[in-house]
């Protein structure tokens, strides 16, 4: 949407500008440490922010399109206190522009200042019509909540398999698809005879880029701890066509979400196999809950292998029985 400015709001909106492209060179000069690739991008955007904002004739609409993409980079580098600035600017650069607002609501949550990012969020609802927490793309498939996804699972035989080398040449593929449901979890791969090949449910960290995201699940589960994480991977990684069903916000966390589960005593990011282990345990809807792979070192946190071994009602080889 392109605006008109008058000539004073003009001179205004250069000064902004200026301010956010000053304030970005710094932060970036005062960055240490590795360079992920979440921060190879944020350097990218404060470019291509800086390249127009100092081209021979700048566009506002541009300058102000690249202004946002810079805030979108820095929270999902965890750049709060820059992403907070930025989105601050944005909206006082342009108070009805959804984009501003939805910088701004993504912004207080990453910061947790949840009631004025609760604020932020009606602002953007009210100017574009749309729910924040249910945006997904086209074709991405249908939002699900607890409730939805209770009952997909409920009164099925339902497992859960790791991935790694163990599984794959276990041989037994067959019996994993045997059961109702059949969980897959981050970057996975399917072998006919070893882990089988159904994909009922796929459940992914926010962090995992792998080919996961392009495999079709009639469920996909995506975790991040922070709201500004699961959108990010939602709008970022979700590939349209691939999934019927997408768990919304309130499966974004379930391990340390008060509203679910709320056992903050975990990791700041419980592994995803324990997520959803922990998931199916709570929900308690199963007759069967089974886990393969999970009890080989290296699939979990020392803390989660011991809550599931301590859980487990049997074991047999790979196979761990939580039902």
């Amino acid at each position: 949407m392109k605006v008109r400015l008058r000539p004073g709001s003009l001179a205004r909106a250069e000064d902004l500008l200026t301010a956010c492209v000053r304030e970005c060179a710094a932060h970036l000069v005062s960055l240490e440490g590795p360079t992920p690739a979440e921060r190879t991008e944020l350097v990218a955007a404060v470019g291509a922010l800086v390249a127009e904002h100092t081209t021979f004739e700048p566009s506002v609409d541009r300058s102000f399109e690249a202004l946002l993409n810079v805030g979108r980079r820095a929270l999902d580098a965890g750049e709060i206190r820059l992403a907070r600035r930025l989105a601050d600017s944005a909206v006082a650069l342009r108070p009805g522009a959804g984009g501003a607002w939805r910088l701004r609501a993504e912004a207080l949550e990453a910061d947790g200042r949840e009631e004025d990012a609760m604020h932020a969020q009606g602002r953007f609802e009210t100017l574009t019509g749309h729910r924040l927490d249910h945006e997904l793309p086209l074709d991405g498939g249908d939002p699900i909540g607890v409730d939805a996804f209770r009952a997909q699972l409920a009164g099925r035989s339902v497992c859960v398999v790791a991935n790694g080398e163990s599984v794959a040449a276990s041989g037994l593929g067959a019996a994993i698809d045997a059961y109702d449901l059949v969980v897959r979890v981050d970057s996975f791969q399917t072998h006919r005879e070893g882990t089988g090949e159904r994909v009922d449910v796929h459940a992914v960290s926010h962090r995992s880029g792998g080919p996961g995201w392009r495999r079709r699940a009639r469920t996909r589960l995506v975790f991040g701890e922070r709201p500004a994480q699961w959108r990010a991977a939602i709008r970022g990684r979700l590939v349209a066509g691939a999934q019927s069903y997408v768990g919304d916000l309130s499966l974004s966390r379930p391990v340390r979400d008060p509203a679910l589960i709320g056992e903050v005593r975990w990791a700041a990011e419980p592994t995803t196999g324990f997520t959803v282990a922990r998931l199916l345990d709570h929900l308690d809807v199963n007759p069967r809950i089974d886990l393969f792979g999970f009890a080989v070192p290296g699939q979990l946190r020392a803390e989660e292998r011991q809550w599931i071994l301590g859980h487990a009602k049997s074991r047999d080889g790979l196979r761990l029985s939580l039902r």
